[in-house]
């Protein structure tokens, strides 16, 4: 009985020892997706602001209307989703002015330029 519960300790041990270290690589691994995951949208949310911001400039209201929707959207989505106090106060701010811009475009009015302007600044120099 004693040999058994020797094998018994010494195989709990083992799974113990194979555990740990698989764990805590899957954990760090799991983290830098979750970065990377963030990196990506935020990238959307800037690329969507900064085509929204050309078109306008163009004065191609119909098409700086359909990618601000992605731009609002991607903004929200991303707000949600993350930890940082910083962005998410920045992407409150953006959002804020929503019904300002989509307003703007959809009347097809030239100060939505001005309006997108810092909003996309700001954005670009967000990290």
């Amino acid at each position: 009985m004693r040999k058994f519960l020797t094998w018994v300790i010494v195989f709990i041990v083992g799974l113990l020892v194979g555990f740990v270290p698989q764990y805590w690589k899957a954990h760090t691994l799991r983290e830098k997706v979750n970065s990377c995951t963030a990196t990506v949208d935020l990238s959307k949310v800037q690329q969507s602001a900064a085509l929204t911001y050309v078109a306008a400039t163009q004065l191609n209201y119909g098409v700086a209307s359909g990618y601000a929707q992605t731009f609002f959207a991607s903004a929200q989505t991303l707000q949600v989703r993350t930890t940082d106090a910083s962005l998410k106060d920045l992407l409150s701010q953006v959002l804020a002015a929503r019904d300002k811009i989509t307003g703007d475009l959809a009347k097809g009015s030239a100060e939505v330029v001005g309006e997108l302007q810092p909003l996309v600044l700001k954005l670009e120099q967000t990290q």
